[in-house]
């Protein structure tokens, strides 16, 4: 059974991503910021949904919102 709270190192890896490319996906808010209550910890059901945004599966139907999307980090 997995876990679905886990710590940043964790929840990068359950990603398949470098640590430092977790950090700035989830700085310009792509991917969700961590629980504080829960110890600062990942909540992986949000990390999946963020990915299916990220991925088109969850796309907003709104021009001006995939628009914004696109930009988030455009400027990093």
């Amino acid at each position: 059974m997995h876990s679905r709270l886990l710590t940043e190192g964790c929840a990068a890896k359950a990603l398949g991503l470098e640590l430092s490319t977790f950090r700035h996906l989830v700085a310009c808010g792509k991917l969700p910021k961590p629980i504080a209550e829960l110890g600062d910890r990942y909540d992986m059901k949000a990390m999946d949904a963020a990915i299916d945004r990220l991925s088109g599966i969850g796309s907003s139907s709104n021009a001006l919102e995939r628009w914004r999307e696109a930009r988030k980090c455009a400027s990093s």
